[in-house]
C-alpha cells in the first residue's frame, strides 16, 4: 500500500506506530483482565453488536415517525409572483377612454398556513404505530441476543485458554518426572542393570510428553489470540494477562438447583429469541390489521389561513375549516390482496413463534443433558486419577524391589498423566457446559 501522491509506502508508518504502541504498553507493565472484564470489554467494542444496536436505534426512530403520523400536519407556503403586467378591467364602453379597475397588480403574494388532522385514518395509523413499536422491541431483543452470544463466546474461549494452559502444566510436570527417571535409567544402564531398550523407552516417553506440551501450548496460544480478537485487540498483544476464572469454575462445580422443566420455563421467559419472535408476531398482526383498516375512506379535518396581496377580488385575510375525504374504492384488488398478504404474514409469524419456543425448549434440555454428562465425566476422571496415582506408587515400589519392569513403570506413568489431563479437561468442559446452559436459560 502506497501514497499515490509520492509513492511513499504507508505500511511502514503503520508498523512503526504499532511497534511504538507495543513498546509503550510493555513499559507500563502487563494489564490483567478477569473473565467479567473481558466480557464487558467485548460488549463495548464488538462491531457486530454495534451494528445490531444501530439497527435497533433506527427501528425506534421508525416507531417515532409512525407516532408523528397520528398528529396534525402543519404546512406553510408563501408564493410571490411577478407578472408581465397588471390585469386591468375596463369599466367604460368600448372605445372610450377609461382608467379601469386594476384586478391584479403586477406583483402578487399569497401566504397560506394550513393544518390537516386525520380522523378515520387514525384507525390504520394507530395499527402502523403498534407494528413499528413491536418491530423496535424485536430489534432490541436482537441486541440482547447478540450480547448473550458474544458473552458466551468470550467465556468459552477464556475457559478453553485456561484448559489448554492446565494441559501445558500437566505435560511439564510429566516431563520433569520422566527426566528424573531418565537420569536414573541412565545410571542403571551404565551400571549394566537395564538394557539399552529400557533406556530408550524412558527417552521416548519424555519425547511424547514434550509433544503433548507443544500441542497444549499451541491450543492455549490459539485460544488467547481468539480471545484478544474478540476484544478488538492485537492478537499478538503481549501486555494482557488473563486471570484464571476461579469463581466460574467453582460455580460450575455445583449442579443447578432447578429441574429441566423449571429451566425451560425460565428460558421461555428470558431468552431474547423468544421475545424477538413474540414481538415480530405482534408487529405482523398489527400490520395486517392496519392494512384492513386502510381499505376504509380517508376522512380528515382541514383548516387554513391565507393572506393575499395584489389581487382585488381576493380578500386580503381569509380562513376556513372543513372536511376532506377520499376513497379509492376500486383498485383492481391491489389493496385487498395486500391486506390478505399481511394477514398471511401474521399467521407465519405466529407459527415461527411456536417453533422458536420448541427450539428453545430443546436447546435447554440438550444443554442440561450435556452438563449432567460433564459432571459424570469429572466423577469418572477423579476416580481414575486416584487409581492411577495408587498404581504408579505401587509400580514404583515394585520396580525398586525388582518385581516390575521399566515398561510397567512407564505404563503407570502414562496412565497417571492421561488421568490428570482427563480430569483437567473434564473440569473445564464442565465449566463450558455450565456457561452454555446459563446462556440457554437467561440472556446473560
Amino acid at each position: 500500500m502506497t501514497d499515490r501522491s509520492g509513492g511513499v509506502p504507508l505500511i511502514r508508518p503503520l508498523i512503526a506506530a504499532a511497534l511504538v504502541a507495543s513498546a509503550a504498553a510493555l513499559a507500563e507493565g502487563p494489564q490483567t483482565l478477569t473473565i467479567d472484564e473481558a466480557v464487558n470489554e467485548a460488549l463495548r467494542v464488538n462491531d457486530q453488536l454495534k451494528a445490531v444496536r444501530y439497527r435497533a436505534e433506527g427501528a425506534e426512530d421508525t416507531a417515532r415517525s409512525a407516532r408523528g403520523r397520528l398528529l396534525p400536519v402543519l404546512n406553510a407556503s408563501d408564493t410571490w409572483q411577478h407578472w408581465d403586467g397588471p390585469f386591468v378591467i375596463s369599466l367604460g364602453p368600448p372605445g372610450t377612454p377609461s382608467s379601469g379597475l386594476v384586478a391584479r397588480n403586477i406583483n402578487t403574494n399569497v401566504f397560506t398556513v394550513a393544518a390537516q388532522q386525520p380522523i378515520l385514518g387514525l384507525l390504520h395509523r394507530e395499527r402502523d404505530l403498534k407494528a413499528a413499536s413491536a418491530s423496535a422491541d424485536a430489534s432490541r431483543a436482537d441486541e440482547l441476543d447478540a450480547q448473550s452470544q458474544i458473552a458466551e463466546q468470550v467465556r468459552t474461549t477464556y475457559l478453553r485458554h485456561f484448559g489448554s494452559r492446565a494441559g501445558v502444566a500437566i505435560a511439564e510436570a510429566s516431563i520433569e518426572q520422566l527426566q528424573k527417571q531418565v537420569q536414573d535409567a541412565q545410571a542403571r544402564y551404565n551400571a549394566g542393570t537395564i538394557t539399552k531398550a529400557d533406556l530408550l523407552r524412558f527417552q521416548t516417553a519424555v519425547a511424547n510428553a514434550q509433544q503433548l506440551r507443544i500441542q497444549q501450548a499451541t491450543l492455549a496460544q490459539t485460544a488467547r489470540q481468539a480471545l484478544l480478537t474478540l476484544l478488538a485487540r492485537n492478537p499478538e498483544d503481549p501486555t494482557v494477562e488473563f486471570v484464571e476464572p476461579v469463581d466460574l469454575e467453582k460455580q460450575a462445580a455445583v449442579r443447578p438447583p432447578e429441574s429441566v422443566d423449571e429451566l425451560i420455563n425460565r428460558a421461555l421467559k428470558n431468552r431474547p429469541e423468544v421475545a424477538r419472535a413474540q414481538k415480530e408476531a405482534e408487529a405482523a398482526r398489527a400490520n395486517g390489521q392496519a392494512r384492513m383498516w386502510a381499505l376504509l375512506p380517508e376522512v380528515d379535518v382541514q383548516a387554513a389561513y391565507s393572506n393575499v396581496r395584489g389581487q382585488v377580488f381576493q380578500p386580503e385575510n381569509a380562513s376556513f375549516i372543513g372536511v376532506v375525504s377520499s376513497w379509492p374504492f376500486f383498485t383492481w384488488g391491489t389493496r385487498w390482496y395486500a391486506a390478505q398478504s399481511a394477514q398471511r404474514q401474521a399467521d407465519a409469524s405466529a407459527s415461527l413463534l411456536e417453533n422458536t419456543r420448541k427450539q428453545v425448549a430443546f436447546d435447554v434440555s440438550s444443554k442440561a443433558v450435556q452438563l449432567d454428562a460433564q459432571f459424570v465425566a469429572v466423577q469418572v476422571a477423579e476416580t481414575a486419577i486416584a487409581s492411577a496415582e495408587e498404581a504408579y506408587r505401587v509400580t514404583t515400589a515394585q520396580v525398586s524391589a525388582g518385581t516390575a519392569t521399566t515398561t510397567d513403570l512407564l505404563d503407570a506413568q502414562s496412565a497417571l498423566t492421561t488421568a490428570r489431563a482427563n480430569l483437567a479437561r473434564a473440569q473445564y468442559d464442565r465449566a463450558i457446559a455450565r456457561v452454555a446452559l446459563d446462556r440457554a436459560t437467561t440472556a446473560r
